[in-house]
């Protein structure tokens, strides 16, 4: 018996609430075989890999998902999401604004806008290396047994 694309969508989406990633990611993509810019598909199997922290492989989907239905509030917050879990700090700020500009979710993305402020921030502090000195110190420390010092 052969499923319809809304019957192995619901099956997929069943799957990934189970913690099945394999067979969720297995129906999302019989889905996008038959219909490569199924928005729900896309979506799903993009938020599916930014899971287990393959942006490179989710961004793209997400893109899709979002580019085949802009009304969608959530495809906007997620791709903006993974686009900041991705480090693409200006990317995420670019599309940001779009969102704003359409007047989708805006609490929501206050508190991504937040997020992606501390985390350029951050990465603008910039660390410097432990010196030669604290580098021994912590090695003697550690061959000693003096984990705390």
């Amino acid at each position: 018996m052969e499923l319809t694309i809304e019957e192995a969508l619901q099956k997929a989406v069943t799957a990934h609430k189970e913690g099945k990633i394999q067979e969720a990611e297995s129906l999302y993509r019989v889905i996008l075989r038959s219909e490569p810019k199924h928005p729900d598909a896309n979506h799903n199997l993009g938020v599916l890999a930014i899971s287990v922290n393959k942006t490179v492989v989710g961004l793209p989907l997400l893109k899709t998902a979002l580019e085949a239905n802009p009304k969608m509030e959530q495809f906007w917050l997620s791709y903006i999401d993974a686009l900041i879990k991705g480090h693409q700090y200006d990317e995420a700020k670019r599309v940001s604004g779009q969102a704003k500009k359409l007047g989708l979710a805006r609490e929501k993305l206050k508190i991504l806008g937040a997020q992606l402020e501390s985390l350029k921030k951050q990465k603008n502090v910039g660390v410097s290396s432990p010196s030669r000195e604290q580098l021994r110190n912590l090695l003697e420390h550690y061959q000693a047994g003096r984990i705390e010092d």
